[in-house]
Formats: structure tokens, C-alpha cells, sequence
């Protein structure tokens, strides 16, 4: 992920490493904020009322990404005498593997657990709905192989381009949406795991 074609295609914003990144990813709402603030422009108050969260409580977490400018203010709607505030993410939540590592542990295993649960989540929701095999073209395929370091290398870095691509798919579909004012979207959801498999026992 160090790759500088990957840099250019995540369009990372760098941010100091330590004690604003751990800050970030301290708790688990911040990790669901970015989540849907780094897909949509969405309030504290919705974030909230999806996920059952108290709402003063995520307006709290959003004010502190917001400082540290993980989030920022795009919007600011007025309902009933009162100000609802939008936000969309910045960028920051893509880390090079070399940023990453400086994140504790704890802290990195409590943030893959929770993208793991929303990925579940939301397989979940698309089965039970019978959404997932609605269209015939959608894709699901698993991999096990051996290789050597180079191998796992290559692999990484194949990931890393099929997310860029997905990511300039999500740009070019949003400016044709903008263009035809057609208002119509479909809910993509891409999840990429490449991990080493616990050795079997004999």
C-alpha cells in the first residue's frame, strides 16, 4: 500500500501520526462515523438514530473528528427552530500500511472488528431482504492459495487497485448523477480482505 500510484489514487490526506490518529480510532462511534462520513454526507443526529446511539453523545465525537479534520461541516439545515449540521469525511481514514502500524494494536483490532460487523451487517440486511441475488451479475467469490513473499506482495497490491478503481467508479457515477439529475442510485457495497490464514493444525 506504499505504492505511489496507490497515494495518488487514495488522494490521502497525510496527518501526523500519534496522538490525533489514536484519538480518531479511539472509539468504536468514531470508527461508524467515518464510516458513513467518508461514504455521504450525513448528520450526528441520523448516524445516531441508525446505529441507536445517543444522540448528544455523537454530536460529541463529531466535534472531536471534527478538530482534528477527520470530519468537516458541508451543510447546516434548519428543522423546527432548531440547526441539524452535515458532515462528510475527509480522506483521513486511509492509512498506509507504514501509518498503520504505528496505531496500537488494541486499538487497530477494535477498528478491523468494526468494519467487520458493518460488512456482516450489511450482507446480512441484503440476504434477509433478498436483495443480494436481485441481480444476476453481482459478485462473490473466495480464494485460498499458497505463495511466496513476492506473491503476497503482488496480491496486496492487486487489492489496492480494485479499490481504486471502485473509488473512481463512485466519482465518475456521482458526476453522471449530478448531470442527469435523475436522482436514481444503487447501494454498492465492496468489501476486499486479503489475510494469512492461521496455520491448520496436523
Amino acid at each position: 500500500m506504499s505504492n505511489d500510484a496507490t497515494h495518488k489514487c487514495w488522494d490521502r490526506k497525510h496527518v501526523e501520526m500519534g496522538r490525533d490518529l489514536i484519538h480518531a480510532l479511539a472509539h468504536p462511534y468514531r470508527v461508524r462515523l467515518l464510516h458513513v462520513m467518508n461514504q455521504r454526507e450525513a448528520s450526528s443526529k441520523e448516524v445516531a438514530r441508525e446505529i441507536g446511539a445517543n444522540e448528544s453523545s455523537m454530536a460529541y465525537h463529531v466535534k472531536e473528528l471534527e478538530k482534528i479534520g477527520f470530519v468537516e461541516r458541508v451543510r447546516t439545515k434548519q428543522r423546527r427552530g432548531a440547526y441539524e449540521h452535515f458532515y462528510r469525511g475527509t480522506g483521513r481514514r486511509i492509512f498506509s500500511a507504514e501509518e498503520w502500524v504505528l496505531v496500537p494494536e488494541p486499538i487497530r483490532a477494535a477498528v478491523v472488528g468494526q468494519e467487520l460487523r458493518i460488512t456482516g451487517d450489511l450482507l446480512s440486511e441484503s440476504l434477509a431482504t433478498e436483495t443480494f441475488e436481485r441481480r444476476a451479475d453481482r459478485h462473490h467469490s473466495l480464494q485460498e492459495a499458497l505463495v511466496d513473499e513476492q506473491g503476497w506482495i503482488d496480491a496486496m497490491e492487486a487489492l489496492d487497485a480494485c479499490m481504486c478503481r471502485i473509488m473512481e467508479v463512485r466519482r465518475e457515477s456521482d458526476e453522471r448523477r449530478l448531470a442527469s439529475d435523475s436522482g436514481g442510485a444503487i447501494r454498492l457495497a465492496v468489501s476486499l480482505l486479503g489475510f494469512e490464514c492461521a496455520s491448520k493444525m496436523d
